[in-house]
């Protein structure tokens, strides 16, 4: 079975100071290292799904930015995720009648509340507007 180390390494010295060699102090990091791996392993599988998923996915941060487009997202909008990263999820593709009730359930979900089956309107880039159930 393959072991990982972490090594430190100094040099040994004599009594007048003369390099006579290394001292290396090793620790196990096997388990570690592969609970790292597996974390890397498990984001890549969501992120995959994610972008596959046959339904929008769309993710704000704690500030409304967009954070989170997937390719149904960018497929049902026209913009694609790089367009729309970083952007105002509210302020910029919520239509206006829609902002202050889209907001609130985000701002709720941010603090844990979650809602269901809530309808809104959403423009697209040719300014279709499309119907979201979040």
């Amino acid at each position: 079975r393959r072991v990982e180390v972490l090594l430190n390494a100094t040099t040994r010295r004599d009594v007048s100071g003369k390099v006579v060699g290394v001292i290396g102090v090793g620790q196990d990091i096997s388990e570690r290292k592969y609970a790292e791996e597996e974390k890397a392993r498990v984001a890549q599988e969501l992120q995959s799904f994610i972008d596959t998923a046959n339904a929008p996915i769309l993710g704000i941060d704690v500030n409304g930015l967009i954070s989170e487009w997937n390719n149904k997202a960018a497929e049902i909008t026209g913009f694609s995720s790089d367009e729309v990263m970083g952007q105002s999820l509210v302020e910029v593709y919520i239509t206006e009648e829609f902002r202050a009730s889209v907001k609130q359930v985000l701002d709720n979900a941010l603090k844990g509340n979650e809602t269901a089956n809530f309808e809104f309107p959403l423009y697209t880039k040719d300014e279709r507007r499309v119907e979201v159930l979040l």
